[in-house]
């Protein structure tokens, strides 16, 4: 027995040994030991938009300008939301409805807060809206609820909303960045300076001419962005912006050059996204004195702009073709007009009919931007083919303002978006005879019209206003105080690390409440 037992030790000995010495071989299948690797640090949730122009303030109802509500809309709310399907939905207002044809009462949003702990309530509402319409204001954008008679508290989440008469677009003026919700409590302060707001974002910083910064609002209503901060650049070129969009430096552009959409489009770390929006890109008609007063010059003008070519070659696709005044994506834009054909033996004839003598010399107002130079070097060298000697005066907006109020101005060239979508906004702007003094710089005066406008305007029936506002876009193609050029495409770039981000039709609805950097 002993011997068996020495020889069985003497066995696990030389197997022991056997194991160590292949546990050292070097084709051992045995993974090594390694430490779990540490995971990749979560990108900074911080975004830089680019902006063309400074904001002059930031308080929503002291301005009406694109640079002001690209910045305010994140950090005040309007009771209504525009969608980018072009429907309204709630945002500080959870329903709305009609109780009769000069009534409109809305349910509001509860345990709201504004961003210095003011509760939003209905009496918020009625502050914020009367100080909108009071002329003491002096808020360039208060006809937007000036028809508002009497604001009613009818309890702390009811408000009712009577109008002077009926006015069937008020809850789409309520969905304008500028009849945003302003605190009482802050109001009392500069706004303009110390926005207090019911928004996803306030103000951390602004540095005048440079940038703005915007950092979460940890208590908003709707969850605390995922964005901690969004820094608003002030870079006023387009080619500057891309530039930086490139570099890494910018992470939003609004509005792509069209010559720089394939070039950002085929490289896979941009997103671009372009779709018919809101806007007209127009030119209109002194029609009150000179020779544009006559209905065959202004005709002569229509058929000698090659507005395809416009579309196609200057503006590269990034813009349709335009029969009505304002797009189809906007309530009460006709779908029964045709485009005034290109036809330049026409023009000329209608020029011998009017009676003129060429070269007729007239002048064609704008203000500063790219696509307007260009837009008026196309529409002079093409005038010039039938006998207009067109001098172009390119000027600051508030200089084009001022000289296109004037009686003798002869035409201008601009831009327009039908913010609230519905054609009432656009077109008793353009068209109504008391807008003379405002946005009517036409002085284009028909009471038919101004009938129609009224009627558009106050019948809740939405067949009805249909039928006004094709009426009104049948006459104003006939008599031409404005011709639409084309409608420009809404368009932007990012860093496709940005994401979650919705654009309903135009920068100043950007909504970056979900956004953020993946």
């Amino acid at each position: 027995m002993r011997k068996i037992l020495v020889a069985l030790l003497a066995l696990s000995l030389v197997l022991l040994a056997a194991c160590s010495s292949n546990s050292k071989k070097p084709d051992d299948t045995t993974p090594p030991k390694t430490d779990t690797p540490a995971p990749a640090p979560a990108p900074a949730q911080k975004i830089t938009l680019a902006l063309s122009g400074e904001p002059a303030t930031l308080d929503p109802h002291k301005s009406f300008n694109g640079n002001v509500f690209t910045v305010t809309n994140q950090i005040y709310e309007s009771l209504l939301s525009r969608n980018p399907d072009g429907t309204l939905s709630g945002r500080l207002a959870t329903e709305y409805k009609s109780v009769n044809p000069t009534t409109w009462e809305l349910k509001l949003r509860q345990n709201v807060k504004f961003s210095d702990g003011t509760p939003f309530n209905a009496a918020a509402v009625k502050f914020s809206l009367e100080r909108l319409k009071d002329p003491a204001t002096k808020a360039p954008g208060g006809y937007i609820v000036t028809m508002i008679k009497e604001i009613k508290v009818v309890d702390d989440h009811t408000v009712q909303l009577i109008t002077d008469k009926p006015f069937a677009p008020l809850p789409a003026h309520l969905s304008h960045p500028v009849a945003a919700m302003v605190s009482p409590e802050g109001a009392k302060k500069d706004l303009g300076k110390e926005p207090i707001g019911t928004g996803p974002f306030t103000l951390k910083e602004w540095k005048a001419g440079e940038s703005v910064t915007l950092v979460a609002n940890p208590n908003y209503w709707g969850g605390k962005p995922k964005l901690d901060t969004v820094l608003v650049r002030v870079i006023p070129e387009a080619g500057t912006q891309i530039t930086e969009l490139k570099a890494g430096t910018v992470d939003f552009v609004n509005g792509v050059q069209a010559e720089k959409w394939a070039e950002l489009s085929a490289d896979k770390k941009f997103a671009v996204t372009r779709f018919p929006g809101w806007g007209s890109y127009y030119i209109g008609f002194n029609m009150k004195q000179g020779p544009l007063a006559k209905l065959e010059v202004r005709q002569a003008i229509a058929k000698a702009l090659d507005r395809k070519a416009m579309v196609e070659t200057l503006r590269m696709g990034m813009a349709m073709e335009a029969a009505a005044p304002i797009p189809k994506t906007v309530f009460g834009s006709s779908m029964k007009l045709a485009p005034i054909a290109y036809n330049v033996a026409e023009a000329k004839e209608l020029m011998k009919k009017a009676g003129v003598t060429t070269p007729l010399k007239i002048k064609l107002h704008t203000y500063e931007g790219a696509e307007n130079k260009q837009i008026a070097g196309a529409i002079q060298a093409q005038l010039k083919e039938i006998g207009i000697d067109l001098e172009i005066q390119v000027t600051d907006f508030g200089a084009y303002s001022t000289e296109t109020a004037k009686p003798d101005h002869g035409m201008f060239l601009t831009s327009w978006g039908t913010v609230t979508m519905d054609a009432d906004y656009a077109f008793y702007a353009w068209y109504h005879s008391g807008q003379h003094a405002a946005d009517n710089k036409a002085f284009y005066a028909d009471p038919e019209v101004d009938k129609w406008l009224d009627e558009g305007r106050s019948n809740p029936d939405q067949a009805a206003r249909l039928a006004a506002y094709e009426k009104i876009q049948q006459r104003v193609n006939e008599q031409l105080p404005y011709l639409t050029l084309y409608w420009p495409l809404s368009s932007y770039a990012k860093n496709a690390r940005l994401q979650g981000e919705v654009y309903p039709f135009a920068l100043i609805n950007l909504d970056l409440r979900k956004a953020e950097v993946k």
